[in-house]
Order: C-alpha cells, then sequence, then structure tokens
C-alpha cells in the first residue's frame, strides 16, 4: 500500500500506520461482543464509486491484499481474528482509501489551526469553524447572554408599567453595571463608551458605568501570577526582574481586558499590565454570537429591519480587527513604540503629550514606564483644570489625526494622565489607526468648509472621504436635492453644542416641519431615486476607530460645557494648517476661504484664521504664560526640585523702561507672532506671501489717497488751492465728488484689510472681529492706522533675527508690484481726467510702462 501512494503522501501513509501501530497496544481486552460489533458495522459498509475505481487499480490492490495478510502475524490474538474476519477484508479497501483520501487533502490544505487554537488577528471564516466545532459552549453562551439581557429588560419594561422607573434607577444602574461586567469584555468595550458621553444615558447610569473605565472586577492574584510566570519563564526569573512578588498583592486599576499592578524594575517606577485569562476565548465567542444573531436578522422578510441587521454585520466586521488586535500586547507595544517616534518628530505636540516608555512586552503582559501625575477620572488637578485639559487633547488629537496620520484610538478619562508640569500622557495603545494623507486632507477641507458653512462644497469633501457615491457630486439634479438637506443636518451637528439629545430634538422638530409642508414624503422618495441611482450614505471602513475617538473627546468636552461643538474646537488647528501649508490643495482650500466667492478677502476670516493659528501655536508651542492665556493646562504640583510650577511663571519681562515701544515689542514676540512672521517672510516664498502682498499692494495703494484727504481735511479751507484743480484733473466738480474718488468705498475695504494684515502676527489678532456680513468701513482713514503702524514698526526690531533673511525678498516683491499697481492706477486717473485722446494715449502708454516693470 506504502509504495502504491506517490510521496508526500507516503510520508502521511506512514504517520497514520504509525499512529494505528500505537493504538493496538489499547486493544488487547476486546471482548467478542465488541468484535462481533465491529464485524456488524464493517459489513454495513458500501463502497463509494470512488473507492470502487481506486479499488480496481491492480497495484493498489495488490497492496492492500499483501498489507491486510501481513498484519495479522504482527498483532495480538484477539485483534488478530477480527482482521482475519472476511467482513474486514471486505472493508479494509474503504477504508484505506478514505484514510489515503483525508491524508493528502491534510497536505494540500495544510494545518488547520481552528481546530485548535483561536487567531491572533481577526479571521471570520477562522473564528467561525473553531466555534462551530463547540455547539455546547456557543449554545449555552447563547443562552447565558439572552436569558441574562432579557430578564434586565423585562425588570425595566415592569418599573415602566409601575410607575417606579425613577425610583428604581438607581438600583437598576448598579445591576446594568455587575451584569455588564460578569457578561465579559466584549459587552464592556461597548459601554465604556457609553461612559464617556454624558448626553446618551440617565445620570445615575453615567455614574455607574464611569466605574468601568479602569475600575472593573478584577481577577485574582493567583490567575495573574499564572500568566506572568507564563510570560517572563525561568526559575525565579519574575522575582529577580520585580525584586520579589509584594507589589502584586493588589491591582492599582482593572480594565475590561486587564488589569494593572505598580512595581519596580531596577530602582524604576513601572506599570506591569497583565491580561485576563480567557479573554480571547470569551471576546470571539461573543463577537460570533452576536454577528450570527444579526445574520438571521438580516433574512427577516421586512426590508427596513433587515437592512439594519445588515448594517449590523458590516459594522461588525469593521470594528471587530482592531477589538481582536487589542489582545495582543507584543501589537500594542509595536503601536507605542511607533507613536511615540511620530510625537518626537513633530513639534507641535512634542513639549506637549508623553508616551511611557516600553520595557518588555508579550501577548499577555506588558511592562512599561509609570507616569506620575493624576488620570483625568481621578480628582484633583485634572478635574479642577478639566476645561484646559480638553482644548490640549482635542489638539493633540487633531495634529494626531491630520499631522501624524497615526491616531490613539480609545481616548476615554480613564487613558490619560494629567502630570505633574501640566504635560499630559497617553496610556493605552492597543486600538490604533492609521490615516493616509489624501484623507487627512480631505478632512481639512471639509473642517473648514463647514467653519465656513460652505455647504456645497461640503457634498464634494463627502465623496472625496467616501462617505457618498462619486456619481452624486457631478449629478446637478442629485446636487439641487441633497444640498439644502445637508446644509440643514450640518448646521444642526456643528452650528450649537454636540449634545446629542439637543440634536436629537433638532432633527425631530426638522422632521415635524416637512411632514407638516407635505414635503417629507416628496423629499424620501427623490432620495430614495438617488440611492438607487448612485448608491446611498455609507460608514467608510477606516472611520469605524476615528468616529468612535471623537466621539468620546466629545463627550469629555460636555463633561464640562455643555455649549462643547468638536467642530469649533477643531478649527484652530486648521487653521494653523491653512497658514504654514504651501500644498496645491491646501492652497486652494485657502484661497476659496479667505475670497468665499468674492473679488476682495473676507476681513473676518483673516480675524478667524489669526485667532484660531494664535490659540493654537500658543497653547501647543508657547511658554507657561501663554499657555495658561490660551486655556491649556497649568502645572499645578512640585517638580522633584521643589520649584512649584503655576500659571503665574511666564518670560522674562520685556525690558525694565515700561514704554510703549518696548511693550509692543514683548507683546509681539509671542511664540504665534514669531511662528506667522516666520511663514510670511519665508525668503523662498509661498502662497500665503503672494496672497497678502497682493492684497497689501491694493491697500496700500489706498493709503497714499488716504494720506491725501488726510491732508486737504486738516487744510480746511486753505485747502480750495488744491481742491480746485484736482477736481478739474479729476474731472470731478463736486468737492464730495472728489472725495469719493479719492477714497472710494473699495479703498476704505483696503484700508480695514491692511489693518487686519498689520494685526495678523500680533497677539490681539481677532479681538473685536467684525461680522460676517459686509465689513464696517466707516471712520476707516489713515489716523485708525496709526496705532497699528507704530506697533508693527516698534516691535520689527524684535523680529529682525527671526524674518531677516526673508524681508529682503518680501520686500522686493511688495515693491515691484506697488510700482505696477501704482502706474495703472495713474492711467486711469488721467484717462478719467482728461477724456480725450491725448490724456487716454498717455494713460494707456504709462499703463504699458506698468505692465513692462510688472514683469521685469
Amino acid at each position: 500500500l506504502l509504495k502504491s501512494i506517490p510521496n508526500p503522501a507516503a510520508g502521511a501513509a506512514e504517520s497514520l500506520a504509525a499512529a494505528a501501530g500505537s493504538a493496538t497496544a489499547a486493544s488487547q481486552g476486546l471482548a467478542p461482543g465488541v468484535q462481533a460489533a465491529a464485524r456488524d458495522i464493517f459489513g454495513a459498509l458500501h463502497l463509494t464509486e470512488v473507492a470502487n475505481r481506486l479499488l480496481a487499480t491492480p497495484e493498489l490492490r495488490v497492496g492492500l491484499d499483501s498489507l491486510v495478510a501481513l498484519l495479522p502475524a504482527e498483532l495480538p490474538g484477539q485483534l488478530a481474528v477480527l482482521l482475519a474476519d472476511p467482513a474486514f477484508a471486505t472493508a479494509a479497501g474503504p477504508a484505506a482509501v478514505g484514510a489515503a483520501v483525508v491524508g493528502l487533502l491534510s497536505l494540500k490544505r495544510g494545518r488547520q489551526m481552528w481546530l485548535e487554537e483561536l487567531p491572533i488577528r481577526y479571521n471570520g471564516p477562522w473564528i467561525q469553524a473553531y466555534w462551530a466545532r463547540r455547539p455546547l459552549t456557543l449554545l449555552l453562551r447563547f443562552v447565558e447572554v439572552s436569558f441574562r439581557i432579557g430578564s434586565f429588560t423585562t425588570a425595566i419594561e415592569f418599573d415602566k408599567f409601575l410607575g417606579t422607573e425613577e425610583k428604581n434607577r438607581p438600583e437598576r444602574a448598579i445591576a446594568a453595571r455587575e451584569l455588564i461586567t460578569d457578561l465579559g469584555p466584549t459587552f464592556v468595550k461597548i459601554t465604556q463608551v457609553w461612559a464617556s458621553r454624558p448626553d446618551i444615558l440617565p445620570e445615575e447610569y453615567q455614574k455607574e458605568f464611569e466605574k468601568l473605565l479602569e475600575q472593573v472586577r478584577p481577577f485574582g492574584k493567583e490567575l495573574a501570577m499564572k500568566t506572568l510566570r507564563r510570560n517572563i519563564p525561568g526559575d525565579g526569573a519574575l522575582e529577580r526582574m520585580f525584586g520579589g512578588l509584594k507589589d502584586f498583592e493588589t491591582p492599582i486599576a482593572a480594565a475590561s481586558v486587564g488589569q494593572v499592578y505598580k512595581a519596580m524594575v531596577n530602582g524604576r517606577e513601572v506599570a506591569v499590565k497583565v491580561q485576563r485569562p480567557d479573554v480571547r476565548e470569551t471576546v470571539t465567542l461573543d463577537l460570533y454570537v452576536v454577528r450570527q444573531l444579526s445574520s438571521f436578522g438580516s433574512r427577516v422578510p421586512i426590508e427596513r429591519y433587515a437592512a439594519q441587521f445588515r448594517s449590523l454585520v458590516e459594522l461588525l466586521d469593521r470594528a471587530a480587527p482592531p477589538f481582536i488586535e487589542e489582545l495582543d500586547y507584543e501589537n500594542e507595544a509595536a503601536n507605542q513604540r511607533k507613536f511615540a517616534a511620530s510625537i518626537r518628530g513633530c513639534d507641535l505636540v512634542k513639549d506637549t503629550v508623553v508616551v511611557p516608555d516600553v520595557l518588555l512586552s508579550t501577548r499577555e503582559v506588558l511592562v512599561q514606564e509609570w507616569l506620575p501625575g493624576k488620570k483625568l477620572t481621578e480628582p484633583g488637578a485634572a478635574q479642577e483644570q478639566a476645561g484646559r485639559v480638553v482644548k490640549v487633547l482635542l489638539n493633540s488629537y487633531m495634529v494626531q489625526f491630520l499631522e501624524t496620520g497615526f491616531l490613539h484610538g480609545d481616548p476615554h478619562p480613564g487613558n490619560f494622565v494629567l502630570m505633574p508640569d501640566g504635560k499630559l500622557g497617553i496610556l493605552d495603545y492597543g486600538l490604533m489607526t492609521t490615516i493616509d494623507p489624501e484623507k487627512r486632507v480631505a478632512f481639512i477641507e471639509y473642517i473648514m468648509h463647514v467653519q465656513a458653512q460652505m455647504y456645497d462644497e461640503c457634498l464634494q469633501d463627502l465623496v472625496n472621504l467616501e462617505f457618498l457615491p462619486a456619481g452624486i457630486a457631478s449629478d446637478p439634479v442629485a446636487r439641487e436635492i441633497i444640498v439644502p438637506g445637508l446644509a440643514s443636518t450640518l448646521s444642526i451637528l456643528y452650528s450649537g453644542s454636540g449634545d446629542l439629545r439637543e440634536q436629537q430634538e433638532k432633527f425631530k422638530k426638522q422632521r415635524d416641519d416637512l411632514q407638516a409642508t407635505g414635503k417629507l414624503e416628496e423629499l424620501r422618495a427623490k432620495l430614495t431615486e438617488i440611492g438607487n441611482k448612485y448608491g446611498s450614505f455609507k460608514l467608510p471602513g477606516y472611520m469605524t476607530l476615528i468616529l468612535r475617538a471623537f466621539a468620546t473627546l466629545e463627550g469629555v468636552g460636555l463633561r464640562n460645557d455643555k455649549s462643547f461643538s468638536i467642530i469649533k474646537e477643531c478649527f484652530p488647528y486648521v487653521a494653523r494648517r491653512l497658514l504654514t501649508d504651501d500644498s496645491n490643495r491646501i492652497r486652494e482650500a485657502l484661497r476659496a476661504y479667505l475670497y468665499k466667492g468674492r473679488q476682495r478677502v473676507s476681513v473676518k476670516r483673516i480675524d478667524d484664521l489669526s485667532a484660531g493659528f494664535g490659540s493654537f501655536t500658543n497653547l501647543m508651542k508657547g511658554n507657561r504664560k501663554e499657555i495658561g492665556e490660551a486655556g491649556g493646562t497649568l502645572a499645578t504640583m512640585e517638580r522633584p526640585n521643589g520649584i512649584k510650577l503655576s500659571s503665574s511663571s511666564s518670560a522674562p519681562a520685556a525690558g525694565a523702561g515700561g514704554d510703549e515701544v518696548s511693550a509692543a515689542r514683548a507683546d509681539f514676540l509671542n511664540t504665534a507672532g514669531r511662528d506667522l512672521a516666520s511663514v510670511l517672510f519665508r525668503p523662498e516664498g509661498n502662497f500665503l506671501q503672494e496672497l497678502l502682498i497682493d492684497e497689501a499692494v491694493a491697500a496700500i495703494a489706498a493709503l497714499s489717497r488716504a494720506a491725501v484727504l488726510q491732508i486737504l481735511r486738516a487744510l480746511g479751507p486753505l485747502a480750495f488751492p488744491l481742491r480746485g484743480p484736482l477736481s478739474f484733473f479729476l474731472n470731478s466738480p463736486s468737492s464730495e465728488r472728489t472725495e469719493s474718488v479719492i477714497l472710494s468705498r473699495g479703498d476704505k475695504e483696503s484700508l480695514l484689510l491692511l489693518r487686519r494684515i498689520i494685526r495678523l502676527t500680533q497677539p490681539a489678532a481677532g479681538s473685536g472681529r467684525s461680522s460676517e456680513g459686509e465689513e464696517e468701513t466707516r471712520g476707516v482713514d489713515l489716523a485708525s492706522l496709526l496705532p497699528d503702524l507704530q506697533r508693527l514698526a516698534a516691535a520689527a526690531s524684535g523680529l529682525s533675527p527671526i524674518v531677516g533673511p526673508g524681508v529682503e525678498s518680501f520686500a522686493r516683491r511688495l515693491l515691484l508690484q506697488l510700482g505696477s499697481r501704482s502706474l495703472q492706477r495713474v492711467a486711469e486717473d488721467l484717462e478719467r481726467g482728461a477724456g480725450g485722446p491725448v490724456g487716454r494715449a498717455v494713460g494707456s502708454a504709462i499703463a504699458r510702462r506698468g505692465a513692462t516693470s510688472s514683469a521685469r
């Protein structure tokens, strides 16, 4: 038989024969009744068509006969009698063929791991095959989950029926926390998102669920020691590493996946993270149960419910992979090292965010640096400065999200430490996600368009981000239907608070208004038609952890400020990115934002950009005084050297004189001003520099006319000799008309814009903002600009070391464009004043001269 089977199948057959030989030792005690039963079973077997064809092969038949003839002599007596029975001879052929087929298939498919253990990374078919072979465990878990959740839900419904819901709510909240803890890590992980949002659940449930962030019921010391010894093997290795086991009596925190001990390694404080026993089995089993139930639900005959279950299956398939990866502490350590490297390489956050060092990592144990300070879940400085912490936290996440592209995906309060020096420590890197550069720019465009209420552009943004199918953006009929609804939806989501209850009320009112006017069904029919043609709104796979992270961050913000809006808090980073990133797409985004479809720059948006830039930069890069003024975290504890850190600590005073020039110079040289000046006066130039030069040239041209008008007004009646010739030259007999020509409304707008450009690099930028509508230009003249010009001149000497190399280049470009613009303006005035062919000829010659100068 072995000779008749070609290699490598012969190896498998030899293994099978060896296994059969080993099994004969247990066969010596076969009773005659068992032999008879075996004979009956073999006799009942029949050959399949495939087996018959194989047995018809002469070589195989001879090999089998020889093997059967040899076996009785080598086997114990009772088994030899059984094999010599004619019934066995009938069954020997099919049995051998079956063994050979199984062996060949196993060689082809490789080792079937799902029969032995669960995958380290998410693999749906593998998990399904593993638990399908354990139907009893699966059934018991299904019954347990259904019964316990059903019982709790029934109790809640009885409370509603009896009118005791509010009275029993504290007790039910405690029972809900205990239930979720008993059900295991999967349910705890889901509940942690709710625990971070104060706008979803009643206060009693919120208070209890907060305990699940890091106060989950711990497992025993014996189980922890077993896991530690398995992952740090060797006689006495564990004791030698930690100097004994006294630190492992009680964990300092217990979460959904593991629990943490505080210990010492070589005199250094460390956090030792130990995984819960059998957590992988529990998590994969629950994921499989939920997915199976959702799959059954997707087959219900009611399409509305079936679609919801299909969406749940898709969501589960997107959320499950990172959840399974979180169970591997080696993967978490790799994420932690990568994240630390990205933070060190980013100037915006390297002095604000701290990542603990990793000392040791295995699949089930992680040893890392201990970060001193208080978690955001603890009373003390963290809660006292909650509002400031949220600002730093959100800005650091914006940098991760849109700058480095490597985002921490589990930002609940228990994972953040406010350190004694005011820095923010981030813990737990099991859930991470990567955002590619293309999507980062698309998100910047989207946030900018939402902030500017440019909702028509938001439709294209949602296509770029893969929320909507591409065909919708190029269909004018679809745009006409979708954009108004999109504008209304985004306005509700982002114009006010991020409180979900408040937003729900607004959406309900919107739906009721549409229904009252009879437009709801019409809109629904149109949207259905568009969805059938192009496809409907969907959540891209890469967005799962991003949405989870920012929903949690918004919940942290809402704890301290009920009017907290995450889109508004995200804009300071976007403002800085728009002003410092010179890539083509960001250039176009900045142009669209500033011009807003107009010929002149929007003054209000200059204000918004400068305020956002200053807030973000001083918060993330400033000294202690600037951080405090920007609303950042303050150092409230003593450093090891005993120096007290507080908000009063600041940079040295600007000078002892106290004069206005020194004050201006000191105020000007804050971190945001230095950063923006280095961008504006970059020697190689950039888009922001070009844009501001264009606008400054127009404003300076207006400034010279304002100076003439200022002189005329100052001279009063004595200015008549000048007014007459000037009116004649400009073809304007009326003195009011003369002033109008000299300082038009456009000139006044230029003066107002020049004031904003001057203030752009000053710390007071953004104060006294103009309205979104037409900017106020009354009272704008040379006198109103003098204080700003004086401040700029006074601070220039302080800026020279920073911007000196680029000032010459900037001035050269400015003067060239200013000369060209002046010549063109004189030509226009000559043509308008002379009104004849000579004047027009002179004006045209000057205009050509200006164009040539500009080209040079």
